[in-house]
């Protein structure tokens, strides 16, 4: 058995959804208990509220257990490689000459965020580039499997490997006319 059955699976979505319906009608009737002044129920309404939180993270707790208890072991976890042949080459880094410094950072995505630091993020903002379909940079973080990284109040997307990150900053300076040089340096 790899997961609960779907009908159970429904069922606990749909009391999930009423526990979160509820703790918002608690909190909409704190907040009402809170302007008429009436403070002792607003101490009761939020240790009710407290309370049903409490009960959905020990649900939620519980159908975890349940499901690492019971699920087949006989299979083999996602993690392994589907094919024995298939190598990765270990990572390398970037090494970015702008504005006469040169940034390395340990991790492409570093050097990819500090560059556009340099850059300016405002007026690389301003360029509204896309990065795998999302926007390179948000006020607010996309969701998906796309990595993303705060800074200075922007989410910048750093879902990117060697092309696409020399790609994007060429890009970037050359509309910004600032001169570059990108390498990638080998591990």
């Amino acid at each position: 058995m790899n997961k609960m059955p779907e009908s159970v699976t429904n069922k606990f979505i749909e009391l999930f959804a009423v526990l979160n319906n509820a703790t918002d009608d608690l909190k909409m009737a704190g907040a009402e208990a809170y302007l008429t002044g009436d403070f002792s129920s607003v101490e009761v309404i939020n240790h009710s509220c407290l309370k049903l939180q409490a009960l959905e993270a020990e649900i939620k707790s519980t159908v975890n257990k349940f499901d690492e208890k019971y699920t087949d072991r006989t299979e083999k976890p996602s993690f392994y490689k589907k094919d024995k042949h298939r190598t990765r080459k270990p990572g390398g880094r970037l090494r970015v000459k702008v504005s006469g410094k040169v940034i390395e950072e340990p991790t492409i995505a570093e050097t990819f965020v500090k560059t556009l630091k340099i850059f300016g993020l405002e007026r690389v903002a301003k360029l509204n580039k896309t990065v795998t379909s999302i926007p390179l940079m948000a006020k607010s973080p996309v969701s998906g499997y796309q990595a993303q990284r705060r800074c200075d109040g922007w989410f910048i997307t750093t879902h990117v490997n060697k092309a696409s990150a020399t790609t994007v900053l060429e890009e970037i300076a050359k509309e910004l006319h600032i001169p570059v040089k990108v390498e990638f340096i080998e591990r």
